[in-house]
């Protein structure tokens, strides 16, 4: 329907040219005298190239893109490149090229940059670049490119779409945090440390088969060696403390800090071998059980890039993650509404969890009511630790809640 409207619009601009055509030369035969003639004879080439473009296929037109960063942080600066290439010499005059997003907001946001006027001439390639400042966290699409060529007065525009879609992911912006381990359990005893958990790899118990995610300096070479079989050390498990990082993804004013702040702590975990999983509420509660590979921590950080805020009438049932610590853990919480409901949840799951921190983060020098400290108050009362700070102390978080 779209590509027979098209061509009727374009079919109605031939038409008027031709009407302008006849017109002047109807006028110049009746009305006679160099005048008219003249009139006649100064269109005449602009008609013959109006003529000339209705007949040129845009087909042979293509365009490459190329992106400096396909996976940014928030905040971070989006360049690209873009080159137009077509295949014949045909003059063209004013061609305007426009990058074609999938988010309104995001074409909003890039502005006139993504759009760029050209005077081919002869030529038979064009370039340019443009970039967007401060680039938010969220999953950006390019659709493509719309190539639109117009005569000398406006008569005849013509206007394609290339196909081109790449996928720019902008990840949340990670803090150093400047961790302080605090209560966690050993197999014996109560030592420090929440999330530096690791396997004491001075004690290798036996060997099993290889499993994706296992480190390579858990190999057993001299196995291998053997039975070309890929063979892993088995260690004995020191920590018995797992830790689970929840994710409030109900809408609150910063959502954004609070996502910033749980890929922060993961990204800080994982650095120290932690027993990591990742809960996130919202219209689709989202669990991630097992996050001990790279890979398997860049899938929990595409989640958190993607992930958007979700009204709470249409927020799911926290997702059931009471079978995560069959054997004991610890449940870290970051949310900006630390009311009951979400507390009752938490602590429905977490029968077995040996401490739970609740974090909660508001604007910096924001004032708490009265509910939210009635709040705070209960849920202290039920054994839940609880810390509020706003973006400002994110890196010293750690060493608060320690002291």
């Amino acid at each position: 329907m779209i590509k027979i409207k098209k061509m009727l619009d374009i079919s109605g601009q031939f038409l008027f040219i031709l009407a302008v055509l006849v017109v002047t030369y109807v006028f110049a035969m009746f009305q006679g005298g160099q005048v008219s003639w003249v009139i006649f004879y100064s269109l005449l080439p602009f008609v013959l190239y109006s003529a000339m473009l209705f007949l040129y296929p845009l087909s042979g037109v293509t365009v490459k893109r190329s992106i400096r960063a396909m996976n940014i942080q928030n905040g971070g600066k989006f360049q690209v490149s873009l080159t137009v290439r077509r295949n014949s010499r045909f003059p063209l005059l004013y061609t305007v090229v426009t990058e074609k997003w999938e988010e309104d907001e995001t074409a909003l946001l890039a502005g006139e940059q993504r759009k760029k006027m050209f005077l081919f001439g002869f030529r038979k390639e064009m370039e340019w670049h443009y970039e967007i400042e401060q680039l938010p966290r969220g999953e950006h699409v390019l659709q493509g490119v719309v190539i639109e060529v117009s005569d000398f007065f406006g008569w005849l525009r013509k206007t394609k779409m290339i196909e081109a879609r790449d996928t720019i992911l902008v990840f949340p912006k990670m803090i150093d945090l400047h961790y302080v381990p605090f209560d966690t359990q050993y197999d014996r005893g109560t030592l420090a440390s929440l999330l530096n958990i690791v396997k004491d790899t001075t004690m290798a118990t036996g060997v099993r088969g290889y499993q994706p995610g296992d480190r390579v300096t858990w190999i057993h070479w001299k196995s291998f060696a053997r039975t070309q079989t890929l063979m892993t050390k088995e260690f004995e498990d020191r920590r018995s403390q797992e830790v689970l990082l929840l994710l409030d993804g109900r809408v609150s004013t910063v959502f954004e800090e609070q996502v910033e702040f749980t890929a922060s702590i993961l990204k800080e975990a994982s650095s120290h071998q932690a027993e990591l999983a990742l809960v996130t509420t919202g219209l689709d509660s989202s669990l991630f059980p097992f996050i001990h590979s790279e890979e398997q921590l860049h899938q929990a950080l595409v989640h958190l890039a993607k992930i958007k805020p979700t009204a709470e009438d249409k927020t799911a049932p926290l997702v059931d993650f009471s079978t995560e610590f069959q054997h004991g853990g610890g449940i870290v919480l970051i949310t900006a509404k630390p009311d009951w409901l979400l507390m009752q949840s938490v602590l429905r799951n977490a029968k077995n969890a040996r401490s739970i921190i609740c974090f909660v983060v508001v604007k910096e020098n924001e004032q708490i009511d009265r509910a939210m400290e009635n709040d705070i108050q209960l849920a202290r009362s039920k054994g839940v630790l609880v810390h509020i700070l706003g973006k400002e102390r994110f890196k010293e978080a750690f060493q608060e809640v320690a002291g």
